[in-house]
Parts: C-alpha cells; structure tokens; sequence
C-alpha cells in the first residue's frame, strides 16, 4: 500500500506542508473529545505507525514518541464536556480539529481529514474515508489523538475516583454504566448522552433505564463492530440532534447511512424492528438533517437501515441488517 499516495496528491498541487487530522473519544460518555494535526516529513519512514485502533497501548506509546521526535509540527485540542453538550459530539469533534490545526506553527498548507469533510477549517483539507488506514499523516495524528486522550483520562482516573476511567476511558463499558448508577455522573461526563441523562434520575427511579441502556449500549457496540468487519466506514456513534437523535452513522461505500440498533434479548416476542415506529422516524429524520447540514452542496446520496440485535444468554448476539428500512415498511 502507498501511505504517502494522499499527501503526494496535495504536494503536486503546491502544498508543501501537509497534516493529517484524526480524533479521540467521540463515543465516551465522560472526557473531552480530542483532535491532533500532525506535520511530518513527506516519505519519512516510521516503524510500528498505523490505524491506532490496530495497535496495543504500548505500541501506541511507542509510535506516539516517534511521531512527537520526527514531526515537522504536531498540534493538540480538546472540548470538554460541558461544550459537548452545549455543541453536541459531531460539532464538538469538527471544533477540536479546528483547534489542533491552528495550534500546528508554521501552519500546514493543507490538511487531509479522517472520515468525511469537516467545514470551516483554517486552511484547505482533502476528506479521507478510512484515512487512519490509508494515509501516513492521518495514521500518525490518530495515534497521538488517542494516546493524549488515554493519558487524560488517566489523570481524571485520579481526581474522579470509583469510574474506572484509567481502564476503560470513559466508554459505556458494563463497568462504567455500573458506576455511573452506583455514584451517579460527575463533573466530566457528558449530560446529553442517554445513559448520563438516565443517571441524573434518582438511582433507586433509574434502575431499569439504566439496565435498558446498558442493553442498548452493548447492542450499539456489537452493531458498529459487524458493520465495520463488513467493509463499513463508523463515523460516530450516538450522535445527538435537537429533534432526535442517531446510533450509528457510517459510510457504505459512497452512500451516508444512518442506523437504528434494535436489541432484545431471547424470549421477547416481536421483531426488534417493529418499535422502529412513524415517531422514532420522524426523529431520525430530523437528527439526520441536522448531520447534513455541514455538507453543502453536492449532498450525499444518504440511506436509513435497522440492525436487529438478538442478544442469547451464553452466546454471541445474532445480528441482521434491514437495509433502506424506511422505505421497506412503506
């Protein structure tokens, strides 16, 4: 594979300095989301540098300290809680990318993005889907995004003790939601995430909310890992709207999809499907509007699907996509 073949693409047309930007934590229910830019030396060989969800913590804390000795420019940003939920994740993301780019001096001339096209950045960008798998930049700004996100969260492991954040790094693990119904949230998670909002009830009102988004949150993790096996592209997980909000958001092949995770367990009767309902429609629409509105002009070609989930004591869920949902119940 050519990893330069994307930063050689923009050095033909005149921009010598080329980042690559990445980000951390979109999915966590506590922690800022983080976004790196990193500059490096056009063909620079760096052994171990590749997607960092593929790479073991160590090897990360590895490749992290080769990029930081290498790079021509590296810059770091965060958005914090509070301003998640006063954005919401997708906004939040795009405004720490903005935020590292313009920490990176001399500025690069142009910058190549993981996923799809963020608006508003301070220099010209190129989108990359799968960038953190394809381009050698990106692959270097995703590591030292998740690597400065991880130590982070170490630290607030320390000054919010009882989360289990240094472990788990705020993701909606079984332990993580276990804690937030034991202490209830604290100062760094993100109110507008379901399963923060359902905490803020009375534990002893909670209790099967809780135990329902625990569920949901399992289904939507199992969901996002077999749609990526299959050749998709997650771009987020969880996004929220005012009006409605959104599982999954992924990429199959050039078509945006936006994806309702149904999860039931063995013995409940009914299709998990069916509570797709004319409401939790209109909602999804209003959410997915809300997505499309940074695009502009061409629009994507965009698609609505349903993955069932049927969880089995014991045993792996069985899965099943409906695709373009909407309009097969029509």
């Amino acid at each position: 594979m050519d990893w330069w073949r994307e930063e050689r693409s923009l050095r033909q047309r005149g921009c010598g300095r080329v980042g690559g930007v990445d980000e951390a934590g979109r999915g966590p229910l506590a922690g800022p989301v983080v976004a790196a830019c990193v500059v490096l030396p056009f063909g620079v060989a760096l052994t171990g540098v590749r997607d960092s969800k593929a790479m073991t913590p160590r090897q990360r804390d590895r490749a992290f300290e080769a990029i930081l000795a290498a790079a021509d420019g590296v810059g770091t940003a965060s958005v914090e809680a509070p301003e998640i939920d006063r954005l919401n994740i997708l906004r939040a993301t795009h405004e720490a990318m903005r935020r590292a780019i313009a920490a990176v001096s001399p500025p690069p001339d142009a910058v190549l993005v993981d996923g799809l096209p963020v608006p508003g950045l301070p220099v010209p960008s190129v989108a990359v889907v799968q960038g953190d798998g394809r381009s050698a930049t990106v692959a270097a700004a995703s590591i030292v995004a998740k690597v400065t996100r991880d130590r982070l969260m170490a630290a607030l492991d320390a000054e919010h003790p009882g989360y289990g954040l240094a472990a788990h790094k705020g993701y909606p693990t079984p332990e993580h939601l276990q804690a937030l119904r034991r202490l209830g949230p604290c100062s760094i998670h993100r109110r507008s995430f379901a399963p923060v909002a359902g905490a803020l009830i009375h534990p002893a009102l909670a209790l099967d909310a809780v135990e329902r988004r625990c569920t949901g949150q399992a289904g939507e993790a199992a969901a996002a890992r077999w749609l990526e096996e299959a050749g998709w592209c997650v771009l987020c997980r969880g996004y929220r709207a005012q009006g409605g909000e959104i599982d999954i958001v992924a990429r199959d092949g050039r078509t945006l999809v936006f994806v309702e995770v149904k999860t039931r367990t063995t013995g409940r009767t009914g299709s998990p499907a069916e509570a797709v309902n004319w409401r939790k429609r209109a909602c999804m629409a209003a959410a997915a509007e809300t997505y499309l509105a940074g695009f502009g002009d061409p629009a994507p070609a965009v698609r609505f699907d349903v993955v069932e989930v049927l969880r089995r004591p014991g045993g792996p869920p069985s899965l099943r996509l409906i695709r373009d949902a909407f309009r097969a119940g029509e």
